[in-house]
C-alpha cells in the first residue's frame, strides 16, 4: 500500500512573490524558454548583478535570482547566490536577510547533503528565533524534522513536527500547517500508531478547504485533494479497515485523473487493488495492478514500480500461482536492491520468506543483517544531527563570550570619558539586566519543565518499542519454530495412514492448540494499553513519584488538587516545585529511614498554591546549627528565589514536615 508525502511537503517550499525586479523571470519570452536557455539567461543575469547596490530592493531581486535556479534545479547555482546573498546581508547588518540566506542554502541541500540542509535550517531558525518571527522558526523546526524523517528517525521528527505546530497554534500559514499535520501523520504511519496517524491525515483534510480557496493552479489543487485522500485510504488498509479505504479511493477514481494526472491515478488503482486484494474481493485485482504497473513504468518512476511488482507478488501467492508470486518479488526486490530502498527491500525480503519457503533461512538471514545495518544508521544519523544542535550551540556561546568582552571594553571607555553618563548608563543597564534575567529564569524554567515532559515521552515510546521487539522476538523465536516444525512432522506423517499414524497425528493436533493458546496470549499481551496518557506536569510529579516508589526503600504518595490548571501556572513556579519535591525525596531515602512519605500540593482560591511534604521517619532536632545541609539550603534558597518562604518543623522519632506556599 503506497502513502504520498513527498507531493505535499514540497510544494511548501519557497514562496515566488512579485518582489522588486521579478518581472523579469514572469516575462512571456522567458516562459516560453525550455530549461537549458532559462538557465543560460540566469547566469547572464547573476553576472550582471555583481554591478547592483547592495540594498534591500536588490537584495530581494537576487533572493527571486536564487529561486529559479532552485526550480529549475541547479542546486549548486542558486546555493551559490545564496551565498553571494549572505555577504551581502551581513555587510548591511541584515538579520532577516542573514536568516533568509541560511534557509535557502538549506533548500539548496534538502536532497543531496541532508546534514548540510539541517545545519543551516538550523542557523536560520536561531536568527528567526532572535528577531521573534515564530512562523519561520516553525518553517525551520519543520524543514529540520523533515530531514529527520528522511533519514528515518520517525521519533525525533515527530517530537519536532509537534515543536513546530505549537508555534502555529495562532498561525494564518495554512499551508505550514498542513503540511506540518501531514508530516505528523506520516511519523506516527511509519511507527505503527495508525490511530494517531489517521487522526492527524484528517487534521490536514480539514483545513485544504482553506489552503485552497483563493488558489487556482488546478494541477496543485488535485495533488493536494487525492494526495490527502490517498493517505487516509492506506492509513485505513493498514488498521485492516479495506472497505473504508476502497470507498475513499473510488470516490477519486475519476476519468479526469486517470486522463490529467496519470501518477496519481496510477497510485490510486494500485492502493484500490491491494485493499480489495486483503479484503478478499479479488475480481478485477490483476487488471488493477497490471495498468498501474505499465503507467509505473511508461512514467519511469522507480519507486512505485517496486510497490506495483510487491502488490503483484502478493497477489499471486494468494491465488496459489507461487511461481509467478516469487517472480515478482524478485523483481521487485532487485529494482529496490537498485534504488536502495531500505524499506522496500525488507519488505519483499518479508514476503519471499514467507511465499518462497524453501530459500526462507536464506531471506530471514539478509532481512536481519539488512535491519541490524538500518538501526546502526538510523543510530549515527541521530548522533549526527545531535551533533549539529551542539556544535552551532558552542558557536553561538563564543559569540556571546565575544560579544560581553567588547561590551566591556566600551564600557570602560565611557567610564574614563563621560562619567556621569557612565553612571547613568549603569543604572538603567543594571535594572534592565535584574528584568533581564527574571525573564531568563523565567524562559530557561519553561524550557526545563517542556524538557522533562519530553525526556518522559521519549522513555515511554522506547519502552514502547523494546515491548514491540520482545514480542516480535517471541514470535519470532518461538511461535514460528514450533509451526514450523509441527508443519514439517505433519507433512511426514501425511504420507502414511496407519492407526499409528493417526495417533501422532492427534498429538501434533494438540501442540497446534498450544502454539494457538501461545498466540492468544501474545495478542493479549500487544492489546494491553500500558502506555496511554497524556504528558503533563501531574504526570511529570507521579513518574518521579514512581520512580523512587520502585527502590522500595520509603513508600511514597502524591495528591495533587484537581481544580489546579497547570498551564496557568509559571514555569519557574512549576520547577521550583519540582526541585524542592525531588531535593526532598532524596534526603526522606538517605536520612528520614521512613516507611512513607506524604506529598499535598492545594490551591487556594487560584491565588496561593500549597506545597507540603511529610514523612514519618526518625526526625531530628531542629535547634541544632549543623542540620542545615545542603539539601535544606538548596530547598530555601528555590523557595526564596519566588519570594516565598520554606517551614520545616521536625521532632525525634516523629518524622519531618516541610511546607511552602507559592504566589501564582
Amino acid at each position: 500500500m503506497l502513502a504520498i508525502l513527498s507531493i505535499v511537503l514540497l510544494s511548501c517550499k519557497k514562496n515566488q512573490g512579485v518582489i522588486g525586479n521579478y518581472s523579469l523571470f514572469e516575462s512571456k519570452k522567458y516562459e516560453k524558454m525550455d530549461s537549458r536557455n532559462k538557465l543560460g539567461y540566469l547566469d547572464s543575469v547573476y553576472t550582471s548583478s555583481n554591478l547592483l547596490k547592495n540594498d534591500s530592493l536588490n537584495r530581494n531581486f537576487l533572493f527571486n535570482l536564487s529561486t529559479e535556479y532552485y526550480y529549475l534545479k541547479a542546486s549548486k547555482k542558486s546555493f551559490n547566490v545564496c551565498k553571494n546573498l549572505l555577504d551581502m546581508s551581513t555587510k548591511a547588518k541584515d538579520t532577516l536577510s542573514i536568516a533568509k540566506s541560511y534557509y535557502y542554502m538549506g533548500d539548496c541541500y534538502e536532497t543531496s547533503k541532508r546534514d548540510s540542509a539541517y545545519y543551516y535550517y538550523q542557523k536560520a531558525e536561531k536568527l528567526y528565533r532572535l528577531i521573534g518571527n515564530y512562523e519561520k522558526v516553525a518553517k525551520m523546526i519543520f524543514n529540520k524534522a523533515y530531514m529527520l524523517y528522511y533519514e528515518g528517525n520517525y521519533l525525533e521528527s515527530e517530537i519536532m513536527v509537534s515543536d513546530a505546530l505549537q508555534l502555529l497554534k495562532k498561525s494564518n500559514d495554512t499551508e505550514l500547517l498542513y503540511t506540518s499535520y501531514t508530516l505528523l501523520g506520516s511519523n506516527f504511519e511509519k511507527l505503527e500508531e495508525y490511530d494517531s496517524a489517521l487522526k492527524y491525515y484528517l487534521l490536514a483534510k480539514r483545513i485544504l478547504p482553506d489552503l485552497l480557496k483563493n488558489d487556482t493552479d488546478i494541477t496543485k489543487i488535485n495533488n493536494y485533494k487525492i494526495t490527502s485522500e490517498i493517505n487516509i485510504a492506506t492509513v485505513y488498509s493498514k488498521k485492516a479497515q479495506y472497505n473504508a479505504s476502497i470507498n475513499v479511493l473510488q470516490s477519486i477514481l475519476t476519468p479526469e485523473l486517470k486522463k490529467e494526472w496519470q501518477n496519481l491515478y496510477s497510485t490510486t488503482i494500485g492502493n484500490l487493488g491491494y485493499s480489495k486484494m486483503k479484503s478478499g474481493q479479488l475480481e478485477g485485482v490483476e487488471a488493477l495492478f497490471k495498468e498501474a504497473l505499465k503507467i509505473s513504468i511508461n512514467k519511469g518512476n522507480q519507486s512505485s514500480v517496486i510497490y506495483k511488482y510487491s502488490n503483484l507478488g502478493e497477489y499471486y501467492a494468494v491465488v496459489k500461482d507461487t511461481t509467478r508470486s516469487i517472480n515478482y518479488l524478485k523483481k521487485s526486490l532487485l529494482l529496490a536492491e537498485k534504488q536502495k530502498s531500505s524499506d522496500d527491500i525488507k519488505s519483499s525480503l518479508k514476503l519471499l520468506s514467507v511465499i518462497d519457503y524453501r530459500n526462507a533461512p536464506k531471506y530471514d538471514k539478509r532481512y536481519i543483517i539488512l535491519n541490524d545495518s538500518l538501526v546502526k544508521a538510523q543510530r549515527n544519523n541521530r548522533n549526527k544531527f545531535a551533533r549539529i544542535e551542539y556544535e552551532t550551540s558552542v558557536v553561538e556561546e563564543e559569540n556571546k563570550i565575544l560579544n560581553i568582552k567588547i561590551t566591556t571594553i566600551i564600557t570602560g571607555a565611557t567610564l574614563l570619558c563621560l562619567l556621569l553618563i557612565a553612571i547613568i548608563i549603569y543604572r538603567y543597564i543594571k535594572s534592565k539586566k535584574l528584568e533581564i534575567a527574571m525573564l531568563l529564569k523565567q524562559q530557561e524554567a519553561e524550557e526545563e519543565v517542556f524538557k522533562l515532559l519530553k525526556e518522559n515521552q521519549i522513555k515511554m515510546n522506547l519502552a514502547k518499542v523494546s515491548e514491540q521487539n520482545r514480542i516480535s522476538r517471541e514470535l519470532h523465536d518461538g511461535v514460528l519454530n514450533k509451526l514450523y516444525g509441527t508443519r514439517l512432522q505433519l507433512g511426514i506423517l501425511n504420507e502414511s495412514d496407519t492407526d499409528e499414524v493417526k495417533a501422532k497425528r492427534l498429538t501434533y493436533v494438540d501442540l497446534l492448540q498450544e502454539i494457538e493458546k501461545e498466540i492468544r496470549d501474545i495478542s493479549h499481551d500487544l492489546h494491553s494499553d500500558i502506555f496511554n496518557g497524556a504528558f503533563n506536569f501531574n504526570s511529570l510529579l507521579n513518574n518521579l513519584i514512581n520512580e523512587q516508589n520502585e527502590l522500595k526503600v520509603t513508600h511514597f504518595s502524591i495528591e495533587i488538587d484537581s481544580t489546579l490548571a497547570w498551564e496557568n501556572i509559571t514555569g519557574l513556579v512549576k520547577i521550583t516545585i519540582y526541585r524542592i519535591v525531588q531535593e526532598a525525596i532524596q534526603n526522606v531515602i538517605k536520612h528520614a529511614n521512613a516507611k512513607e512519605c506524604r506529598i499535598e500540593i492545594i490551591n487556594f482560591s487560584n491565588k496561593e498554591l500549597h506545597l507540603t511534604i511529610e514523612d514519618n521517619g526518625v526526625g531530628f532536632d531542629i535547634t541544632k546549627k549543623d542540620i542545615t545541609g545542603i539539601g535544606l539550603k538548596n530547598m530555601n534558597d528555590r523557595a526564596k528565589t519566588l519570594s516565598s518562604k520554606l517551614f520545616l518543623t521536625s521532632d525525634l522519632g516523629k518524622g519531618t514536615k516541610i511546607e511552602v506556599a507559592f504566589k501564582i
